[in-house]
């Protein structure tokens, strides 16, 4: 699989399409990576909660009392890792948060008036609770607790491994840039699934394409051909893409009002 710099479609058997469009976080896309405006709703793979984290992010940016972003690269780990080699990169606007595309998108569903979903359950959805209670349990366990010690050097090394998968994008200008900032995501998240063993990442994985179905069949109800654009991580969609052609139970969800 080329890496993924362009949207992918996936048509459901009971009507509809899934476009898969697969970005870099924190990062600004410019208008030749960034899907056509032809979809009729939105998806998120997050809680409606995130809502609320992007307003505060946004909120702190405009005031100049303090930066999200200083914040996060604080906060240290991975995410922290990645944001500060990104600030480094010149030519591309890069570790910013609230995170900028999904954050675009969203505002872009909210004045067109189309339908937006967030498809992450919550703590009170009792079989996530479990699988929630799962993660924790597998991220405390001695071997986990160990590789901590050592995660500067698991993140270089999973930067090197991802780096050579990455080829650039077709962008006018920055295009290396890009595709650091895309390996440097890429290590990031491998870094974070290699804190989940294989049946947590297909039960979340299952779960998820469950949900986003049932949002599709929203969205479709009446309209066959309705297009719902889902943002994801370049990384996670070739996983995510291949648990739906398996075609998982369709799960029922409504969309939420928007109000960023």
């Amino acid at each position: 699989m080329t890496w993924p710099w362009k949207t992918v479609d996936w048509n459901d058997p009971k009507g509809g399409t899934i476009r898969f469009y697969p970005y870099i976080p924190t990062v600004v896309f410019p208008r030749e990576l960034r899907p056509r405006d032809d979809w009729n709703g939105l998806a998120f793979l997050l809680h409606p909660e995130e809502r609320e984290v992007w307003q505060e992010d946004e909120e702190m940016e405009k005031s100049g009392k303090g930066s999200a972003t200083l914040m996060a690269i604080h906060g240290g780990g991975d995410f922290s890792r990645m944001l500060i080699r990104m600030q480094l990169l010149e030519g591309v606007r890069a570790a910013k948060l609230p995170d900028p595309e999904p954050r675009r998108l969203v505002n872009l569903a909210e004045k067109g008036g189309l339908a937006t979903y967030f498809v992450e359950p919550g703590v009170e959805d009792e079989e996530w609770l479990n699988w929630s209670l799962g993660v924790v349990d597998e991220a405390s366990r001695l071997t986990r607790m160990v590789g901590h010690l050592f995660a500067r050097r698991r993140f270089r090394k999973a930067w090197k491994q991802a780096q050579p998968d990455v080829s650039e994008p077709p962008t006018k200008e920055a295009s290396e840039a890009f595709a650091i900032c895309a390996g440097l995501a890429a290590a990031w998240w491998r870094c974070s699934e290699s804190m989940l063993n294989a049946e947590l990442r297909e039960t979340r994985n299952r779960r998820l394409a469950g949900r986003l179905r049932g949002a599709l069949a929203d969205l479709s109800d009446g309209n066959e051909t309705a297009v719902m654009l889902v943002p994801i991580y370049q990384d996670w969609m070739g996983e995510l893409l291949a648990t739906l052609k398996t075609e998982p139970d369709v799960e029922p969800i409504e969309a939420v009002a928007v109000e960023v």
